[in-house]
């Protein structure tokens, strides 16, 4: 059988009976993918592995769990992605304060860990990110920001912006709903 020809639901199938090879074929597909997007959050190649393995441990023990109703697998293997990094995030910021942490400090990856390969894709897809987020109003980026680069909640979003909590909620679900538009036509089925 060649595991490559499988669609993702497919492989998920065979994770759910242990196949490891359906696993291997899996992280071959998305493994880059997932790195790019921890590395651009952590700002740390080390960290990101981690968070990479973490990641697809995760699919190895829920992926029997995934339905299609839940939305696209790659929507949901990358909240699994975003939520593992957010909790890596919340982790360091309880031991320093990153209060002096810019969005634009995730723009240049700067180490030997990464692959070139591995750092043109992070390189790529978060130009595309950023030129998407350009174009969003001044008070949704700012939630975007606040919370994918630098891991808070909503709630303290809220507190940190002086502004209501459903405000808040609000200003994300309309500029993720922005992005997610943009993006799709940028990176396909890629997003």
């Amino acid at each position: 059988m060649n595991y490559q020809d499988l669609e993702d639901l497919e492989l998920l199938a065979k994770i759910g009976e242990q196949d490891r090879e359906a696993l291997a074929t899996l992280y071959e597909r998305y493994g880059r993918r997932v790195f790019a997007l921890a590395v651009r959050m952590l700002n740390d190649p080390v960290g990101s592995e981690e968070v990479t393995q973490d990641v697809f441990m995760s699919v190895w023990r829920r992926g029997a769990t995934y339905t299609s109703k839940k939305g696209k697998f790659t929507t949901w293997l990358f909240s699994i992605v975003h939520n593992r990094t957010i909790d890596e995030l919340r982790k360091r910021r309880r031991d320093r304060s990153r209060d002096k942490d810019d969005i634009n400090d995730h723009l240049n990856i700067q180490s030997g860990d990464v692959s070139p390969a591995d750092a043109a894709v992070a390189q790529s897809e978060y130009a595309k990110i950023r030129a998407a987020m350009e174009n969003l109003p001044e008070e949704q980026k700012q939630v975007v920001e606040l919370s994918y680069f630098k891991g808070l909640t909503q709630t303290e979003i809220a507190t940190k912006t002086g502004q209501p909590l459903g405000t808040v909620k609000t200003r994300m679900r309309l500029a993720l709903k922005k992005l997610r538009t943009a993006l799709s036509a940028e990176m396909g089925a890629q997003v």
